[in-house]
């Protein structure tokens, strides 16, 4: 490198510095130009058209870029390269300046360096850079500093002081056009209206609305000219205002959801821009609501979607959630319930509760802007869980007085937990628990109640049903039904009852007695009329519905008299307790008060009615004479069922008298016993006045039952007593005394008295009864053994005609003499007819079938005669034949009534002939004890009376003794008759036997003395040997008997051989004992060989 290419290269970066350097300059005037000439412009643009400020942004952002640009372009890139920050321009490119200045270089300067750039040049260097040299030296006269005349520059400062003069004379002379124009344009996103005449004031306080809503502007027009129509300037759109008065205007933009900017205008000038700013507005996109009733409802869990009213059950749990926007906090008020904060979940807000009222509730929501915004109210209805229902029927039971039977519907919103039935006895609650369908809204139940279980003395029991529904959350609730009560009748209402129902029934039997005797007259009275050739069909059918009209009333007077008796047995049985042989005699009653009308006299009426429609005199013949026999033996039916019914009823108020009585008398020794362990003596004295006002009521009954009696065609043979009950009476005012004293000992054995006196009185009443009742067994069995004779006389007698009509002619003279002897036949029916009419009444057993029979005996007896006068034998054979059935069937029928009368008497009777030991002995010695004591005590009042000198209570007392002696003497000749005892313990009873009669003719001559009563002494203790004797023979007894027993099983097929044989012979006993004619002959022999024959084949 030489000092020539040195210099150059020197030469030429001072060049490119001043190149730059000028450049620098160049850009620096023209930035300062360009900027003062746009900025003036662009003021004098925006201070005259006032433009919009999207232009006025538009204009400054490009005003700041321009001067940006330009500055960079040609004021900050020229500085770079001065300072050698950026890239230098290349030799070339100076290479070029230099030549446009300099044409005469041409390509020397490029040349050299060129040539000094290329390092692999096939020539030396010495050559080369000698080339170099020459080169330089060929330029060096040129000056190349003069390529780069900063008297250029001249021209760009004059444009920048021209433009610096012209913008400052503006500023001076006319300040605003610089000034406001340059506010304008910096304060872009204002909006500067152009001046006008007038000016646009807005009226409203707030530009802010909330997002969604509505939102009304309005602008008065103040000064001179204003317009008359104004547009509001919404982005770009005009829109037509409306003008409510004089200079002011108003235009409401609805739904307001993103903010904007506006302005007024007339078209000519417009108003500055003002902003509508859109606040946020918290609100639900959407909500949903679970639901979940509580578990005892078997209600499904459901969703609802967008819906807040809501009816609900109580207890309901309710689970909001709600999705929305622009919210920041949201809660539900439910007033006076207070307030719930949503739980913000994610993207939605969630608030859980139990509802147990009505509300209403309102959803508030809120955000930063915006708090407690109440977007809507809803409501909730409770269902509350009603009170279950229940109603219930009851209904007695028509055969048991106390037992009830009960119908009740229950109901409720959602189930039941129980159903139960309480009563209070005593002042204590219990409880029976009946079943039910826990989850069945509505059902029946039924249940059945005999408040006699119960054994309460208590004067009424309160019950009553409840039932509870399974609503937990109100801790069940439960309704009870209405209360009933079930009261217990006194002994005296029981009384009263007993009259006054027993008199209704008298009542009704009289009176159904009363119209069969009438329908009775109107069958003859219609026989009349069929007579009487004036008489119409019309008036024989109408008399015909007169009868059966009456039969109708009939039939409902027995009904009434069945049911009012059904209604006493169950009352009394319900609340007084009955012996079993008073439930078989109320049994027996009911039997002959339902065969009253029998099914033969039921068919009689039916065909008998027929005769309503279409009267036939053959039908009425044919009728007449059974009806009218029909209904004779109805009349007779219902006066002996009035019997029976009064005869049974004074049996049953004597017999529960006797067992009152009985159980007074223990009620007193009971109390004579804890009187003397607790000593307390008010609940003592409380008791035996309680005891005493019973016997009194006894008494009572007693005069009742014998003033019924006295009503008896044939009354009970029974004592008043009268002596006995005042004694009593006394004996229980002297007690209360001693008790009232508190006298432990002397109330003890005072109470211990009246216990003996009520047990000496209720056995003398017994044996009084069961005297009468043998009695009256005994004739009734004399009785019925007669009317049985008289039936088979009558059987055989009627067999015999029958045998004599077998061979005879209608105009055989004997025909006469068969005619007389069937009518002597129908004589000896009536009277047994009569016999068993009066019998009955004083027998139950006798039934309906019996009357049956007997009537029909008593028609075809009749009928009989009638074809034997008209000669028409076959007719009157076949009725003969009938009458002996009907004879014979009454033997058997009487014959069973006869047998069960006697099994009665057996079974009342130990020791009685039909059987070894029915009752045992042991328990006829006690009563053959317990009656001598009786007599023993009966003496002893009687001496006392005699003593006294009182004439009118002795024969009382004579005659009561006289019965007990009699039926001592019954009871005694009854064991030594049926041979039940043995030798000793026979030859003790005679004994007695004498000794009993010798007193009872003391009695009758009303020779009582001390001797009388040593008498009776003797009897007692006669009879405890008696006792023994049998005692020591039945153990005598029982060792024979187990060595029989060992010969019996020893050799069992000879007993049985004889046994049969033995029957056979007991049979042909029997047979020479009666005298049977032909046809029961013949079947007697028979039955003989048939029995004969079956044992000789086994």
């Amino acid at each position: 490198m030489t000092d020539n290419f040195k210099i150059l290269v020197n030469r030429l970066n001072k060049f490119r510095k001043r190149y730059y350097l000028f450049k620098l300059l160049r850009g620096t005037l023209l930035t300062l130009v360009l900027s003062l000439v746009v900025y003036f412009v662009v003021s004098l643009i925006e201070y005259y058209s006032y433009l919009p400020p999207h232009v006025r942004l538009v204009e400054f952002y490009t005003l700041i870029i321009f001067l940006v640009v330009i500055v960079f372009t040609y004021m900050f890139l020229p500085f770079l390269k001065l300072m050698r920050i950026t890239k230098q321009i290349s030799y070339q490119k100076l290479n070029s300046i230099i030549v446009d200045y300099f044409p005469e270089i041409k390509d020397k300067l490029l040349n050299i360096i060129e040539l000094a750039d290329s390092g692999d040049s096939q020539y030396s260097k010495e050559i080369l850079w000698a080339s170099i040299d020459q080169k330089i030296n060929e330029i060096k006269v040129f000056d190349i500093k003069h390529a780069v005349n900063f008297k250029h520059l001249r021209y760009f400062l004059l444009y920048f002081l021209i433009s610096a003069v012209v913008i400052i004379s503006v500023a001076v002379y006319k300040t605003p056009v610089l000034t406001e124009s340059n506010y304008r344009i910096l304060n872009y996103e204002q909006n500067f209206i152009k001046p006008a005449p007038y000016q646009f004031v807005i009226l409203n306080n707030s530009l802010e609305v909330t997002k969604g809503e509505n939102i009304t502007i309005r602008v008065n027009c103040k000064g001179n000219d204003f317009p008359r129509i104004v547009y509001i300037n919404i982005e770009g759109n005009n829109y037509l205002m409306n003008e409510k008065q004089e200079g002011l205007f108003e235009y409401t933009i609805e739904s307001c959801i993103n903010s904007f900017n506006f302005f007024f205008t007339d078209l000519k000038y417009n108003s500055k821009s003002y902003s509508l700013k859109i606040l946020p507005n918290p609100n639900i996109t959407s909500f949903y609501i679970s639901i979940k009733p509580p578990g005892y409802t078997n209600l499904p869990a459901q969703v609802i979607n967008n819906i807040g009213d809501l009816k609900i059950p109580v207890g309901t749990v309710l689970k909001w959630s709600f999705s929305c926007i622009d919210t920041d906090s949201l809660f539900i008020d439910f007033g006076k319930k207070g307030r719930v904060n949503a739980k913000n979940v994610g993207d939605s807000f969630i608030i859980e509760k139990n509802i147990y009222n009505n509300v209403n509730y309102d959803i508030l929501l809120g955000n930063r802007i915006i708090e407690n915004k109440n977007i809507i109210t809803y409501t909730i209805d409770v269902i509350n869980d009603s009170y279950p229902q229940i109603q219930v029927v009851r209904v007695r039971d028509s055969l048991h007085y106390s037992k009830f039977f009960f119908k009740g519907a229950i109901a409720d919103d959602y189930g039941f937990t129980k159903l139960d039935f309480h009563y209070n006895v005593d002042g204590n609650d219990s409880i029976i628990p009946l079943q039910l369908f826990k989850n069945l809204t509505d059902q029946e139940f039924y249940f059945t109640f005999d408040f006699n279980q119960l054994n309460s003395s208590s004067k009424q029991i309160i019950y009553y049903f409840s039932v509870t529904d399974n609503d937990y959350i109100n801790h069940y609730k439960t309704t009870t039904s209405e209360s009933f009560i079930y009261k217990i009748p006194t002994k005296e209402e029981i009384d009263l009852y007993d009259k006054e129902k027993f008199k209704s029934i008298e009542d009704f039997i009289m009176q159904s007695h009363d119209l069969a005797n009438e329908i009775k007259k109107d069958l003859k009275n219609l026989k009349l009329k069929n007579l009487n050739a004036n008489t119409t069909n019309w008036e024989k059918s109408q008399l015909v519905n007169d009868i059966i009209n009456k039969k109708k009333m009939l039939e409902e007077l027995v009904n009434q008299a069945k049911k009012n008796n059904m209604e006493l047995n169950d009352y009394m049985n319900s609340f007084d307790k009955q012996s079993n042989e008073i439930i078989q005699k109320q049994e027996q009653l009911e039997k002959l008060l339902d065969e009253i009308f029998t099914d033969e006299l039921k068919d009689l009426l039916e065909e008998f009615a027929e005769l309503a429609n279409e009267f036939d005199n053959n039908k009425l013949n044919r009728l007449s004479d059974d009806l009218d026999m029909s209904m004779d033996d109805l009349s007779k039916q219902l006066d002996r069922n009035l019997e029976i019914l009064r005869k049974m009823k004074v049996e049953q108020k004597l017999q529960n008298i006797i067992d009152k009585t009985y159980q007074l008398s223990n009620d007193e020794e009971s109390l004579a016993k804890r009187l003397s362990i607790d000593k307390d003596f008010n609940k003592a004295i409380e008791k035996n006045t309680e005891y005493e006002d019973d016997f009194k009521l006894l008494q009572q009954q007693l005069n009742d039952a014998l003033e019924l009696n006295n009503k008896l065609e044939k009354p009970v043979n029974f004592d008043d007593f009268d002596i006995e009950f005042d004694e009593i009476i006394k004996s229980f005012d002297n007690t209360n005394e001693q008790i009232k004293k508190k006298n432990r000992k002397k109330s003890a054995r005072g109470l211990q008295r009246s216990s003996e006196q009520l047990k000496n009185l209720a056995f003398n009443m017994k044996q009084m009864l069961e005297l009468n009742t043998m009695r009256q067994n005994r004739e009734n069995i004399e009785n019925l053994k007669q009317i049985l004779s008289n039936l088979l006389i009558l059987s055989f007698g009627q067999e015999d005609i029958l045998k004599g009509l077998s061979n005879i002619r209608q105009n055989d003279p004997v025909l006469n003499e068969l005619t007389r002897a069937q009518d002597n036949l129908q004589m000896q029916s009536v009277v047994i007819k009569d016999s068993l009419y009066a019998l009955a009444k004083r027998i139950p057993q006798i039934s309906p079938v019996v009357n049956n029979e007997l009537l029909s005996m008593e028609l075809n007896l009749g009928k009989s005669i009638a074809s034997l006068e008209e000669g028409l034998i076959p007719g009157a054979r076949g009725r003969q034949q009938f009458v002996i059935t009907a004879a014979n069937n009454l033997a058997l029928l009487l014959s069973d009534i006869l047998k069960q009368i006697q099994d009665q008497m057996a079974n009342a009777m130990p020791g009685d002939q039909e059987c070894e030991n029915p009752g045992g002995k042991g328990s006829k010695m006690d009563l053959l004890k317990q009656s001598s004591e009786g007599i023993k005590q009966q003496l002893k009042k009687m001496i006392e009376e005699l003593k006294k000198g009182d004439s009118g209570q002795m024969s009382k007392m004579l005659g009561q003794s006289l019965m007990q002696h009699e039926m001592m003497q019954m009871m005694l000749r009854e064991l030594i008759n049926n041979g039940s005892v043995g030798s000793d313990a026979t030859n003790l009873l005679k004994q007695i036997d004498k000794m009993l009669e010798q007193n009872r003719e003391e009695l009758v001559n009303k020779n009582i003395s001390a001797q009388t009563l040593m008498r009776q002494n003797q009897i007692l203790t006669r009879l405890l040997q008696a006792e023994r004797a049998e005692m020591e023979r039945d153990i005598e007894d029982k060792r024979e008997s187990e060595t029989a027993a060992e010969d019996f099983y020893s050799n069992p097929v000879k007993y049985f051989e004889y046994n049969k044989k033995g029957n056979i012979e007991i049979e042909k006993l029997k047979y020479k004992a009666n005298k049977l004619n032909y046809y029961y002959n013949k079947k007697f022999k028979q039955y003989l060989n048939n029995v004969k024959d079956k044992s000789v084949a086994e």
